[in-house]
């Protein structure tokens, strides 16, 4: 059945739509525009005017208080005066600034009020409250539908606006009849939000003509009113955040048709949003990042209830809540951008109406020092988002220089209000800074790249249209020094930064290994024969509260590379775990886990990894192996033809270096001109290899031809080095192999591990991951490289079990890089 078309299907492109609309009536009234000039046009105010500007704008936000006053005076809620101006601001600047159709307002009100009332009451209230928002708009509709405001000019040329104004008129009176009909709402409560939204949209106006007024725009006053409120209609109607686009365009048109210059009408809108959006928008950012904090806003299920505040729906009410987990950390993200944003547009101008001058080269060294400032906090806008304690270096080195540029320029109050209120807020969060650094990956570091590149190159291009055009501030020359040193400054100081915190302040992850500790562990645990490659002494330890977990992991960049399973208890190897993932998250590791048996991969599916199947190992059941009947008679026959010719093998127990040191000629003429790995595999050290039993093949002369060094678990002894002189005869390490089976016997043994081979049935299946499908490749087919199928067949001729082994990365993380960075740390060199 076909779907019926519906209007709603459309109703995302109605701000697009519009703003075209406006942008091709108004394209040949704008076409003379100077932004150069509509700069310059700032200079014309003073250190008074623009705090006043400041300050009129806060109070304009702050009657909006009226909406949450008697939002929970209709709830019978009382709250203290402090919670509800701070609440109330939170919610209108972040509503003004985002809005998204009143989404954030009604998500910010829910979650700052349903601790004090029911959830479903609260969510009525608001949905009734919310089109009282635009209940001030339809009075002053009707004033400009009556002649009050006069907009004549403007609705003339631009006859779609007639219909706008009169839906507008008829939303009051609607929405006084729905509700007198269908909700308990009294008439103080209804009255009181209607005169509140009348008092936002006039303090709004007022803010607005104010600064044209200061800009020198003269017009009449009824007559700009009426501008203001028809582009502010406009605005509302077309959902855009703030009306951005639709209402600047109207009001420029509008204002320019009443004879005021362009320029004073850009730069008088340009001073509006600062001082009506950004200003408050940034105070409501900091109020939200301590009043959240980092507490978990819990989900709210509700069913509509009224109109089209409910049509949020559950999932997008889902998104906004998980949004609003964060907003603490979030505000401090944003925070940081809006202040690198002022600190981008302050440089193109020069301080408007300092407290003193200064030389032009004084100020060009102010504006770079700046510009420099705000480039480094806009590189920690993700710093600030995941509160690391670089980050407060990094911020603490930005604001110290901005501070020197703001003195340099002639310390213009505005510039110095941000920048200091951007400190305050850092150093009243501090404590919250919690993680060592980030993690700085190759994507990252691209977007940086990216940002940097959008952030220097918009600048650079602006200052040099308006030093060819118009030159207010520098010529083209001095323009350019200043984008190329902000980018080398920048540059220096982040790696000056980088290299001196990392010196002096990072903690160390895990410790070395020691000897009687690991023994002692070893000694009380059950442990996997893998797990005695930490004699090695390539690897670092992790243990856990009173030793009863224990982990080997070693460094590889930003890598913190785990071997194997997490040994101990069950219960303490699980609290081990997160404890390493949560501490290597703090200081700024991207975990791995290499080559992990299926028994903990639940466990860390559930710590966010997902998993890459590296190969199988080889484990011989001692108890069921036996060389006799027809499938072992070709390795019978071998085993008896070294018999005959009078070779011995036998198991040293802790061998000296005297034993050990003249191994070391049989090791490099295995090895030739191949380099020794390590990490999952030990590698001929003197010292070292005295901790391992050594199986050694003698000839009939009593020569060692081949030797295995063997790692011993709880029920498990493992194959390690297997070497064997190039003139050796064929077949010494299968017959060494069989020894070590017996001893293994002998000794109380369960099972003898033969290692892994890698890339062992890989991607067989058609629907294996893909990655696992061109690994099969490299397995069947590039046998030159690295013989895996050979080794695999070797390992076959025991008839062992074989069982997975999987490489363990976060979620989010690319398999590739990890492989790499596993491989460089397998094949790092290794001192012998």
């Amino acid at each position: 059945m076909q779907k019926r078309f519906s209007w709603k299907q459309l109703k995302w492109l109605l701000p697009f739509l519009l703003i075209g609309l406006i942008l091709y009536q108004s394209g040949r009234e704008l076409q003379n525009l100077s932004l150069a000039a509509a700069f310059q046009t700032l200079e014309a105010l003073t250190g008074f005017e623009q705090i006043a500007l400041i300050s009129l704008g806060l109070v304009a936000v702050l009657t909006m208080t009226g909406y949450d006053y008697f939002l929970l005076r209709s709830l019978d809620v009382q709250l203290p005066l402090s919670k509800l101006l701070r609440a109330a601001w939170i919610t209108n600047a972040m509503n003004g600034m985002i809005g998204f159709g009143g989404v954030i307002g009604i998500a910010l009100r829910t979650s700052l009020y349903r601790p004090y009332t029911d959830t479903k009451r609260l969510l009525r209230a608001i949905g009734w409250m919310t089109p009282t928002l635009i209940s001030g708009l339809s009075l002053l509709a009707a004033g400009v539908l009556i002649g009050l405001f006069p907009a004549g000019a403007l609705t003339a040329t631009k006859q779609w606006i007639w219909p706008v104004l009169l839906a507008t008129l008829a939303v009051l009176p609607l929405y006084i009849y729905v509700t007198r009909k269908r909700s308990n709402l009294d008439w103080t409560t209804l009255l009181g939000y209607i005169a509140t939204s009348l008092a936002e949209w006039v303090t709004a106006g007022l803010v607005a003509l104010y600064a044209l007024h200061l800009l020198g725009g003269e017009a009449p006053l009824t007559a700009m009113m009426g501008v203001f409120i028809v582009a502010t209609i406009v605005g509302v109607v077309s959902l855009v955040p703030g009306g951005v686009g639709s209402f600047d365009l109207l009001y420029l048109v509008g204002m320019t048709q009443l004879g005021i210059d362009q320029e004073i009408v850009l730069s008088s809108l340009i001073v509006y949003r600062f001082v009506y959006f950004i200003v408050p928008f940034m105070i409501g950012l900091f109020l939200a990042a301590l009043v959240f904090g980092d507490q978990v806003v819990k989900q709210i299920e509700y069913k509509p209830i009224i109109g089209s505040s409910y049509e949020i729906g559950t999932v997008v009410w889902r998104i906004v809540s998980r949004t609003l987990a964060k907003t603490g950390r979030l505000a401090g993200s944003l925070i940081a951008l809006m202040t690198s944003l002022v600190l981008w547009f302050q440089t193109l101008l020069p301080s408007v109406s300092p407290l003193y001058s200064t030389a032009l080269w004084l100020q060009w060294v102010g504006t770079l020092a700046l510009f420099t400032a705000g480039l480094l906090t806009l590189l920690n806008t993700f710093g600030m988002y995941i509160r690391t304690k670089r980050v407060l270096w990094l911020v603490g080195v930005a604001v110290f220089i901005a501070s020197i540029g703001v003195i340099a320029r002639g310390f213009n109050l505005f510039e110095a209000f941000v920048v200091g209120g951007f400190a305050l807020f850092v150093w009243l969060t501090r404590t919250q800074h919690r993680r060592y650094r980030s993690i700085v990956t190759v994507s990252r570091f691209v977007r940086n790249v990216a940002y940097v590149g959008l952030y220097v190159g918009t600048h650079a291009f602006l200052l040099q249209s308006f030093s060819q055009t118009d030159t207010i501030f520098f010529d083209p020359e001095a323009a350019a020094a200043l984008s190329i040193a902000a980018v080398v400054l920048s540059g220096l100081l982040l790696i000056g930064i980088f290299t001196l915190f990392n010196r002096l302040k990072r903690p160390k992850l895990g410790m070395s290994f020691e000897p009687s500790r690991f023994a002692a562990f070893q000694a009380t645990h059950a442990t996997t024969s893998a797990f005695d490659l930490a004699y090695m002494n390539d690897k670092l330890v992790y243990y856990g509260p009173d030793d009863e977990a224990c982990l080997l992991f070693a460094k590889s960049g930003n890598h913190a590379i785990v071997l194997g399973d997490v040994q101990g208890a069950w219960d303490a190897a699980s609290h081990l775990l997160l404890a390493f993932i949560e501490e290597t998250d703090r200081l700024g590791y991207i975990p791995l886990f290499y080559q992990v048996t299926p028994d903990w991969m639940p466990r860390l599916h559930d710590a966010g990894f997902t998993f890459f199947k590296l190969g199988e190992e080889a484990t011989v059941d001692v108890a069921t192996f036996s060389l006799t009947g027809k499938k072992r008679a070709n390795m019978r026959s071998l085993h008896n033809q070294f018999t005959k010719r009078g070779y011995t093998a036998d198991i040293v127990m802790n061998p000296s270096p005297e034993l050990i040191t003249p191994l070391r000629g049989i090791s490099d003429d295995w090895l030739g001109n191949r380099s020794e790995k390590g990490f999952s595999l030990g590698f001929f050290n003197e010292q070292a290899l005295t901790h391992y039993p050594v199986a050694l093949l003698r000839d009939e002369t009593g020569q060692v031809v081949a030797f295995i060094t063997l790692l011993r678990g709880s029920d498990t002894v493992s194959i390690d080095l297997m070497r064997s002189k190039n003139d050796a005869l064929p077949g010494s390490i299968e017959v060494l192999v069989l020894h070590v089976i017996e001893w293994a016997r002998a000794n109380d043994y369960a099972y003898v591990g033969l290692g892994m081979a890698p890339l062992a049935s890989v991607g067989e299946h058609t629907f294996a991951y893909w990655p696992e499908r061109i690994a099969a490749d490299i397995f069947e087919n590039i046998s030159y490289i690295y013989p895996f199928s050979g080794l695999r067949q070797f390992k076959h001729k025991f008839k062992p079990t074989w069982e997975a082994r999987y490489l363990a990365i976060r979620k989010r993380r690319k398999l590739l890089p990890s492989l790499l960075r596993t491989a460089r740390l397998i094949s790092r060199k290794r001192e012998s």
